[in-house]
């Protein structure tokens, strides 16, 4: 399949690698697909790539950046669902406020949840 121009990464044109000084390297901006990556995509490349970089003690803040990017996760995660209700959820809905309150309580761990 050829990508379009407008698919193409802006930086690498669809090449997957860009020239350096010292030989060519993986398109740190489309991270080798050769196209243009959507917001989502691109934070999870991102954040795998700084936990690789942040895995075994040389760094000494593992567990840190480890707990960080679970904390990030899981607010995108609770902020999609928070989208994704409100733009099914019709004006009339009376339990919209509640969905909300709940992700939102997802995301932040504010208070325990127990089953009703």
């Amino acid at each position: 399949m050829s990508l379009t121009t407008t698919d193409r990464c802006n930086s690498c044109q669809g090449a997957v690698e860009l020239g350096t000084d010292n030989g060519p390297i993986v398109c740190p901006d489309c991270f080798g697909e050769g196209r243009q990556l959507d917001s989502l995509e691109r934070v999870e490349w991102r954040l795998r790539d700084i936990e690789q970089a942040h895995q075994g003690a040389a760094h000494g803040c593992e567990s840190e950046v480890r707990w960080l990017v679970l904390e990030l996760r899981r607010s995108r995660d609770a902020l999609l669902k928070i989208l994704s209700r409100c733009q099914d959820a019709s004006d009339s809905e009376g339990n919209l406020a509640a969905a909300v309150k709940y992700d939102a309580n997802q995301a932040l761990g504010l208070y325990a949840v127990r089953p009703v």
